[in-house]
């Protein structure tokens, strides 16, 4: 699997450029933000193709390029939580409104319900419902690589806000112990922002995570 990082935007979100191998120019896409010309520069130069855009969630700086994207790959597919869907098109829910942005995207071609194992451009990844920073914050593991894309639920050192509306501690915390913490402590995780870390490293030093930690 080749994994290239594009950073976008004014909170420096992790987009992810996603293939099986360096011959493959289908790709997936995760969290296409802000300021999105560099991510479209890139794919161009790259010559790659975006099949699916996969949005980890449906904040403001995790969705606001996808319709510039799909301007210029008009068929990649858009999927997101059934239960952050209307973030798309809601500038208040998206947060784009207090932001100062006003982003508004059509709704996504797919919407995950359950969690299921996924083929997306030719890769396989369990889908994993991690509400918390948002009611349909997803995850996406790959057992074969070893790797995690885990959005805003877990950061290296941190974890998902939960102060903006719809945000529940309790439940953020419950989907890191019960959907992350349980994957194998060597799988790499690539967060929303910042860097990469491992599950391992996460369960034993995130200071929101051990025994009587808090914000």
């Amino acid at each position: 699997m080749v994994i290239n990082t594009v950073v976008l935007g004014d909170f420096q979100t992790n987009c992810y450029c996603v293939r099986p191998d360096e011959k493959t120019r289908k790709c997936l896409i995760i969290d296409p933000g802000l300021d999105p010309a560099v991510l479209v520069q890139y794919l161009q130069n790259e010559q790659l193709d975006p099949a699916v855009i996969a949005l980890t969630h449906g904040h403001v700086d995790h969705i606001a390029g996808v319709e510039t994207l799909r301007q210029h790959w008009p068929k990649a597919k858009t999927a997101i939580h059934t239960a952050d869907g209307d973030m798309l098109s809601d500038p208040a829910k998206n947060l784009s409104l207090v932001a100062g942005y006003m982003v508004m995207a059509r709704p996504a071609e797919i919407l995950w319900d359950s969690e299921q194992e996924l083929k997306l451009a030719g890769m396989s990844f369990l889908l994993l419902h991690t509400p918390g920073h948002t009611p349909g914050g997803i995850c996406l593991y790959s057992a074969k690589e070893g790797l995690a894309f885990v959005g805003d639920t877990l950061f290296a050192g941190g974890i998902g806000r939960t102060d903006f509306d719809r945000g529940d501690y309790n439940q953020l915390i419950d989907s890191i112990q019960n959907k992350l913490l349980t994957l194998p402590e060597a799988t790499k995780i690539y967060p929303g922002h910042g860097p990469t870390s491992t599950i391992g490293r996460e369960k034993h030093s995130n200071p929101f995570l051990a025994v009587g930690g808090s914000l």
